[in-house]
């Protein structure tokens, strides 16, 4: 359906991604400026500002220096992925009604601490996510939709069904056919390609759509998610070839 199209966005990413350098001198002065001002928000006792200070680390000094290393030829830099799922952890926990963490890093979140076995960031941020969603269920029908399906696929992996915030996506929605075919050893592979072409138009940040993805895009954690349930479900999963699975960011 999205083949093609939107993958020059997704090549575009990676480029941007593996040339943007951030140097170690650059991070610790930026590190040191935002413990500064986290000092005097906590002496000013204004401790609801400390989330603000945190997404900014979040986004300068763990994910793109870690996207960029792991570009690079440096696999532990994945590390710095996994101390970002304890960032938003705790600016979800600190104050949960303030939705410091946006509906566009949900998916990324729960897909990763799944897969790297962090079940009660992924249930906190499960919990978090329905609250969102189901407060506004018409408009995530046809907005950031990959973060309702990922807010679900923990509960699938928890329950082995899908929740009923999974009804709120249209009946031709692609993960509506991947889920209805989860039986189907014909079709599933044809759908599970779809999956990883919508998580490039989901991520894609175009004259006409805006990015629905703000935190760990360009990372499949969407696919092996799906490996995983299945597995445990003593299912298969095809293989397939997609350039969403081929760059060092699928090597999770």
């Amino acid at each position: 359906m999205y083949t093609n199209k939107y993958w020059k966005y997704f090549d575009r990413a990676i480029k941007e991604y593996k040339k943007r350098v951030v140097s170690d001198e650059e991070v610790k002065e930026i590190l040191d400026d935002r413990m500064k001002e986290m000092k005097d928000l906590i002496q000013k006792n204004e401790r609801n500002c400390l989330t603000d200070c945190l997404g900014i680390l979040i986004g300068i000094d763990l994910e793109m220096n870690a996207k960029n290393r792991i570009l690079n030829g440096e696999p532990l830099a994945w590390i710095l992925l996994e101390q970002q799922l304890f960032w938003l952890n705790q600016m979800i926990k600190s104050n949960p009604s303030r939705r410091n963490v946006s509906d566009r890093e949900i998916g990324g979140l729960i897909g990763l601490s799944l897969l790297w076995g962090y079940e009660d960031i992924a249930e906190l941020t499960y919990k978090y996510a329905t609250n969102m969603f189901m407060k506004d269920r018409d408009f995530y029908s046809e907005n950031k939709t990959h973060h309702v399906f990922m807010t679900c696929l923990y509960y699938k992996w928890k329950t082995g069904e899908m929740p009923d915030l999974f009804n709120i996506l249209p009946d031709d929605h692609v993960y509506q056919k991947l889920m209805r075919s989860w039986n189907d050893t014909n079709n599933f592979g044809e759908h599970l390609y779809e999956l990883c072409d919508f998580h490039i138009y989901s991520l894609s940040d175009t004259p006409h759509k805006l990015s629905e993805i703000l935190s760990f895009d360009c990372i499949p954690y969407d696919y092996y998610c799906i490996r995983l349930i299945r597995e445990k479900e003593g299912l298969a999963t095809p293989t397939i070839e997609h350039p969403l699975l081929q760059t060092p960011l699928a090597e999770i």
